[in-house]
């Protein structure tokens, strides 16, 4: 027996299984390194997230951090701009490859007819060039790279053109017909500023006011904008009209008629057409604004006010009275 104690290690009651460690603890002593060997972020996952101590934010971590970042959206736009960039010029060249094959196969476009629409005024020769100006995309050759209606809206896109048609006749003609707008008027603003203007009251730039002195004038402030529905009432009045020598604009509220003769027809604010067509049938029956008058006063509804010429007081005015 002394033997078989003598072959035991740790015997007695200082050694042997006296100096091992409890089950429990031989688990607790193991856990604590295990924990510390695992890696910080999974530590940081079984502790329920960052503590202030994980999270360190230096100076130079945060620069750093925000010149990646500008790197990174510089290099995404440049390449963005490259690829787009490449993109559109292998468009490009696909259609005007396709566009030449067209073109090759009978559809070259071989004229263009350009011509003012039925019972709208003439338009110049080089009216007609700089409408032939816009028509052809350039590096185009084939009728079908010709849309009608991106063509009409070029063409009406000139100050000059009220309205445009266009045909394409095939396999290699395309027709615009054109309505040039008309001169109506020429506006004096209140800066003293002359322009011509069509019906609508719009200015013509392309338009010299030296090369219409025959238009009737507009003036004051206002004046253009508010001229096309009186312009168009004088239209369908000849008398009056052919009588007019100017329209003036009166506190952008009314219109004064100045007449070749030197008189003045002031029109109310409020219902001047109607003043205007009763001013026509006067006309008609007695030659009113032939009479030697200086002032005609429309403004008090369905009433006339006149003023004769200071050097004919007390001589005849209407048929002899």
């Amino acid at each position: 027996m002394a033997a078989v104690r003598a072959r035991r290690p740790g015997g007695g009651k200082g050694g042997g299984r006296g100096h091992e460690p409890s089950r429990g603890n031989r688990r607790r002593q193991q856990a604590v390194p295990a924990y510390e060997a695992m890696p910080r972020l999974a530590r940081i996952k079984l502790s329920g997230g960052l503590s202030g101590d994980d999270v360190q934010v230096t100076g130079k971590s945060l620069t750093m951090a925000v010149t990646g970042g500008v790197l990174f959206l510089g290099i995404a736009v440049a390449g963005a701009a490259w690829l787009g960039s490449s993109l559109f010029d292998a468009s490009e060249a696909f259609a005007r490859s396709a566009d030449a094959t067209v073109a090759n196969a009978g559809f070259q476009i071989q004229e263009i007819q350009v011509a003012e629409l039925p019972g709208t005024p003439n338009i110049s020769e080089a009216r007609e060039q700089e409408v032939r100006s816009l028509i052809v995309p350039e590096g185009r050759h084939s009728i079908l790279a010709l849309d009608p209606q991106d063509v009409k809206a070029r063409v009406e896109s000139l100050d000059w053109v009220a309205n445009a048609r266009v045909r394409r006749l095939w396999p290699s003609s395309l027709v615009v017909e054109v309505e040039r707008r008309r001169e109506f008027a020429v506006w004096q603003d209140e800066n003293d500023q002359s322009a011509v203007i069509d019906a609508n009251g719009e200015r013509l730039l392309t338009e010299r006011v030296e090369d219409h002195q025959s238009l009737l004038h507009v003036s004051g402030r206002g004046a253009g904008p508010a001229a096309p529905p009186i312009l168009a009432a004088l239209e369908g009045l000849p008398a009056v009209r052919e009588r007019t020598a100017e329209l003036v604009r009166i506190g952008d509220r009314r219109w004064d008629l100045r007449l070749t003769s030197g008189a003045v027809v002031a029109l109310p604010e409020e219902g001047s057409l109607e003043a205007l067509q009763q001013l026509n049938r006067l006309h008609s029956q007695y030659a009113l604004l032939d009479r030697p008058v200086q002032r005609f006063d429309m403004r008090a509804p369905g009433r006339l006010a006149v003023r004769v010429h200071p050097a004919l007081e007390g001589g005849p005015l209407l048929g002899g009275v």
